[in-house]
């Protein structure tokens, strides 16, 4: 299986433009500095993320076995950020891999009081089972979906039969839903305590769901480990994710302050947004970052790339294409004697989009806009869990390059801390006051009022 990353058109492309001499000056100092701290403290065990492809999947696919021994039709998870957007990526990029006669699947992230309304109006929880995922066990939206569902789940069934069917994915030794599981009995699945949310998804986080639904897990860690064992052994430019840790530091150093993910395939759309978090909150902090920033291909062709080809020249475009497609379809050749329809007859819908990619590299750098492309030979299991690796790795070690922790989120943290205040959690007066002093809505607004 095989995963080309072409960076060609990330070099000498721009004002200045970065040369080939100025990314392995960077990839032999910050880099391979930024790569040996990871190593550190991976072996060290502050760090788990790569160690996930090698864990015993039993627990977990024991109970999946011991759930659908009484098939459900349903299973909702209930979690948010870390604990949802990895696992939306991948049920949306294994979507052709996955059983048409298996469970569905529902998500409450958000509170959204119309979503959470309308999943629980569409699914029959008599027949459904519950996995609410939350490493601290106290983060407020999915506790306070958790105790909606749970409450319309025990009004359907029973609180005691209401109790096997939830599932919590969280911390192995402490928080709210540990001991809410060691208190009542609730099944429990861990998430290892030296990994993030957002470096959580080979982890239960989204292993338990996707086997539930039928998705080949095993393949998934087996395309981690390849590329996290391929990482480890080649060195510089070789290494997949030192490179793109290289050029996304070098040319964030020229101004590209801003990193556009943008797949030319549906189903890895749900993978741009779950970079976006995982770049974002592991890199944004004192300061400095690269904002990311998720496109879609061909869509926004017509129009986000405007903006990249003519507006400030501060982006780079990091590509997704994938070779070959589970399906495709010819354009049929009608109308050929109409100059905009006969160029198209005989030719098929992938190779339009694959050649709309070249296209759009090509102006890009002739604007003078940087880009990355990565071809993957197929999308499945293991060349999504290589890609998921890859990324994590990427970040890490940028992060770390860059003298900054990208393991830690205190910008999310405080947010976190004013609504528990405004929400009258116990223990949190003091940012109550702060609340007052710096949300200013109110002092200065515009309203508007139909007469």
């Amino acid at each position: 299986m095989k995963i080309e990353i072409a960076y060609g058109a990330a070099l000498k492309v721009g004002d200045p433009p970065l040369q080939e001499d100025e990314l392995k000056r960077t990839l032999a100092q910050e880099i391979a500095a930024g790569f040996k701290q990871l190593q550190v403290l991976r072996e060290e065990g502050e760090v788990g993320f790569i160690d996930l492809p090698y864990q015993d999947l039993s627990s977990i696919l024991q109970l999946v076995d011991q759930l659908k021994k009484d098939p459900p039709e349903w299973l909702v998870v209930v979690g948010i950020g870390g604990s949802s957007l990895g696992l939306e990526a991948a049920l949306q990029a294994l979507h052709p891999f996955l059983p048409s006669d298996g469970p569905k699947l529902r998500i409450l992230d958000n509170v959204d009081p119309e979503k959470t309304a309308a999943v629980l109006r569409e699914v029959d929880l008599s027949k459904a089972v519950v996995n609410v995922v939350s490493k601290s066990g106290g983060t407020a939206e999915s506790m306070a979906n958790f105790l909606v569902v749970f409450k319309a789940l025990s009004e359907r069934v029973g609180e005691y039969e209401a109790k096997k069917e939830v599932v919590f994915t969280t911390d192995p030794q402490k928080g709210t839903l540990r001991e809410l599981a060691n208190e009542h009995g609730f099944k429990a699945l861990p998430v290892p305590p030296n990994v993030g949310g957002r470096f959580s998804v080979l982890s239960p986080v989204a292993l338990f769901p996707l086997a539930f639904v039928g998705a080949s897990v095993r393949e998934l860690l087996d395309g981690a480990r390849w590329m996290a064992e391929l990482c480890e052994e080649k060195a510089g430019i070789e290494n997949p994710a030192l490179l793109l840790a290289g050029l996304h530091l070098s040319l964030c150093k020229k101004g590209k302050n801003i990193a556009v993910m943008m797949p030319y395939l549906t189903r890895l759309e749900g993978f741009s947004r779950w970079f976006c978090q995982l770049w974002a909150e592991s890199l944004g902090k004192e300061g400095r970052g690269q904002t990311p920033l998720a496109a879609m291909g061909a869509n926004d062709q017509h129009s986000l790339i405007q903006l990249f080809n003519d507006g400030p020249k501060d982006k780079m475009v990091t590509f997704l294409r994938v070779e070959n497609p589970e399906e495709d379809v010819e354009i049929p050749g009608l109308f050929s004697g109409k100059e905009t329809l006969g160029y198209l007859g005989g030719k098929s819908l992938h190779s339009l989009l694959l050649n709309e990619q070249i296209g759009t590299a090509a102006a890009l750098a002739k604007s003078g806009v940087p880009s990355i492309t990565i071809s993957l030979e197929r999308l499945n299991s293991f060349t999504l869990g290589a890609l998921f690796m890859l990324y994590e790795i990427t970040t890490a070690v940028c992060g770390l390059a860059m003298g900054i922790n990208p393991f830690d989120q205190p910008g999310v943290e405080q947010g976190k801390r004013f609504t528990y205040a405004l929400m009258q959690r116990q223990g949190f007066e003091r940012e109550m006051e702060e609340v007052k002093r710096w949300h200013l809505a109110g002092n200065a607004s515009l309203r508007l009022k139909e007469e």
